[in-house]
């Protein structure tokens, strides 16, 4: 699903950092996390240190997530 919606990005990164069931991508590769500025959507990408402006990202459920080890 690509979106632009801050509220449901921001949630996907959470999912995607402690429960592992959803990835989020841009074109450049995956998201690790997004901010608004002057009215533009800026993605940081793993790995790569600074802000890009995107158009949208894309998220991706993946199933189950992580499993929990007792």
């Amino acid at each position: 699903m690509q979106s632009t919606n801050m509220r449901h990005i921001k949630q996907a990164l959470w999912n995607q950092a402690f429960l592992g069931n959803t990835l989020v991508l841009c074109p450049m590769g995956p998201v690790v996390a997004v901010r608004r500025r002057k009215g533009q959507l800026l993605a940081m990408v793993r790995g790569w240190g600074r802000w890009y402006n995107v158009e949208s990202v894309s998220i991706r459920w993946l199933g189950a997530g992580r499993q929990l080890l007792s």
